[in-house]
């Protein structure tokens, strides 16, 4: 009995992985993907980015209650 939860248990783990597999697999392909855009199109996707995040000013000095 215990040699069938064993084995059930070690096949559950095995599909388990599998499945974490498939799923990094996908997203490995859209960051290589990602990564394959950027290089073609840097200096636009740069420009953008830098439209829509502005970069942070400097942080104000606070104020001190005397």
């Amino acid at each position: 009995m215990a040699n069938t939860n064993v084995r059930k248990s070690i096949q559950n783990k095995i599909e388990s992985i599998s499945k974490e597999i498939e799923t990094l697999q996908g997203e490995l392909k859209k960051w290589e993907k990602i990564a394959a855009d950027y290089e073609t199109n840097s200096e636009s996707i740069d420009l953008i980015l830098s439209i829509q995040l502005p970069e942070k000013s400097e942080p104000k000095a606070k104020k001190v209650k005397l």
